[in-house]
Parts: structure tokens; C-alpha cells; sequence
């Protein structure tokens, strides 16, 4: 899905998300990554952490794994293709004040 949402907001075609989805997993190993972080996280969550601290101690972790997906979503080696255009730039910035 979330593949799908960043294809919408970016106006690119869903093939092509689910194509980089595919690419992700497999070349990029997400899944395994995804494995790596989370089943072990889960393990110390209900085994040694405290109840009153197993949602901060959930958040903490998928703070980090966001960072993760971030670094797999953006690792394109081609700077060209990313669908942001550059800013405009101002020709007399004085004029707003």
C-alpha cells in the first residue's frame, strides 16, 4: 500500500510502484531487513520490557525502521529520475517584505 500511495502522490504509474515494490524485496532485501529488526525487537518487547514501557519501546524501534524503509526507498543511484522539480528561484527577494 504504501508503494502504491507514494505512486499516487507523485503521479507516477502503480506498475511502476509495484515494480520498484518487487525490486525493493528482492534486490534490496527489505524483507529480510524487515525480519532482522522485527522478530527480535518482539522477542525483548514481551520477554524483558516491562509492560508500562512496551508501546514506547514499539515506537522506538519503529522510529528506526522508518529510517530504514527511507534509505531502501531513496537508494536510486540516478538523481534525474526523482519526480521533485527544484525550487524557483527568486529574482528580487526584498519585494515580499
Amino acid at each position: 500500500p504504501a508503494y502504491i500511495a507514494q505512486a499516487l502522490v507523485y503521479r507516477y504509474p502503480k506498475r511502476q510502484a509495484i515494480a520498484k515494490y518487487i525490486t525493493d524485496v528482492k534486490e534490496n532485501g527489505l524483507l529480510t531487513k524487515y525480519w532482522s529488526l522485527w522478530l527480535p525487537a518482539t522477542m525483548i518487547n514481551f520477554c524483558f520490557v516491562p509492560p508500562h514501557f512496551r508501546i514506547l519501546f514499539v515506537a522506538s524501534i519503529s522510529f528506526f525502521w522508518m529510517i530504514v524503509l527511507s534509505i531502501v526507498a531513496n537508494n536510486d543511484k540516478d538523481v534525474e529520475s526523482c519526480p521533485l522539480e527544484p525550487e524557483p528561484v527568486m529574482l528580487n527577494p526584498r519585494a515580499l517584505d
